[in-house]
């Protein structure tokens, strides 16, 4: 089986072409060129690597003729697709749904794979509640709605499509984020539901979609399941207890965020992905975070008592 995958240089991107390497595939990899995405792909000389633009329509043969699946993990994230509108509405849709078009001209078409997100099911409820697949989704800002616009875009085309709506998937390698973003994540009610998934089982349950007949035609959740079912002040805690830092009760808003837990019974059972937990996740954050744990460790009797001032600063 030849698999295309876009992005495939991005954090869940590599995760997928070692996945797929993994699982006998032949790979066919595209990505943006720049100096990070080819250091990525100095480790892959072996494979089929494309650079390119995605809203370049002439390199659609290029990307598709011959492959029997594509994974399509190119795309912009928030905060871009707020502060870059246009540029994430020509790359996440318009270029999208060209790709889209030209594999459903194909004599023999791909099974398109595509990422599309819980938050796609928009604010939450204020009593928990489990979704399923075929809950109502309601978009809430410009990545909800791309996301969505493609969903519908698959499923009136001629494509076999798999769509998985992916839970808060982070690991120890994407720690980063920007202070607008970490912000709202404090903003949120410290009960809010949120289900996690590791980054390598939504690769792998990628990679099991494209070769598992009984996905076709599908939306399926992607969630950990029941361990990794938490609140937001449990996921956010893990960072701040890696580093030996106490998040305050007071460092919590109120609002209700678009992450909720999932019903993922039929999704496990077709792809059989959840090969990680939520506890997982911590012991990684610990490993990762030990050397500045340890920097820190003499200055905490300082810092926890300002932390409360500290972030309602931010």
């Amino acid at each position: 089986m030849k698999v295309l995958i876009t992005g495939a240089f991005g954090n869940l991107g590599l995760m997928c072409v070692e996945q797929a390497l993994s699982m006998g595939y032949q790979l066919r990899l595209f990505d943006i060129d720049n100096p990070a995405t080819r250091k990525a792909a100095a480790s892959y000389s072996g494979q089929e690597v494309i650079f390119g633009d995605l809203r370049d329509e002439s390199l659609l043969p290029q990307l598709v003729d011959g492959v029997d699946a594509i994974i399509h993990n190119a795309s912009l994230l928030p905060p871009l697709t707020d502060t870059m509108p246009e540029l994430a509405e020509a790359v996440n849709v318009t270029a999208c749904q060209k790709l889209i078009e030209y594999a459903a001209s194909q004599a023999k078409k791909p099974v398109f794979v595509f990422p599309s997100s819980v938050t796609v099911f928009g604010q939450q409820p204020s009593s928990p509640k489990i979704y399923h697949a075929d809950d109502p989704v309601d978009p809430t800002d410009n990545y909800t709605r791309h996301k969505v616009t493609i969903e519908k875009t698959l499923q009136q085309s001629s494509l076999p499509w798999v769509i998985v709506r992916v839970g808060v998937s982070v690991d120890a390698r994407t720690l980063k984020t920007d202070r607008g973003t970490f912000r709202k994540l404090l903003h949120v009610h410290a009960d809010n539901p949120l289900e996690y998934v590791h980054p390598k089982d939504v690769a792998l349950a990628m990679c099991e979609a494209v070769r598992q007949a009984e996905a076709t035609g599908k939306i399926l959740l992607l969630g950990g399941g029941g361990d990794c079912q938490v609140t937001q002040r449990t996921f956010l805690r893990v960072a701040f207890d890696a580093l030996g830092l106490h998040l305050p009760e007071s460092a919590h808003g109120e609002d209700s965020f678009y992450t909720h837990w999932m019903d993922t019974t039929e999704s496990q059972r077709i792809l059989g992905f959840q090969q990680h937990s939520f506890e997982d996740y911590r012991q990684q954050m610990q490993a990762k975070l030990k050397p500045l744990r340890y920097l820190l460790a003499p200055l905490r009797f300082l810092i926890n008592p300002l932390l409360p001032v500290l972030l309602r600063k931010l």
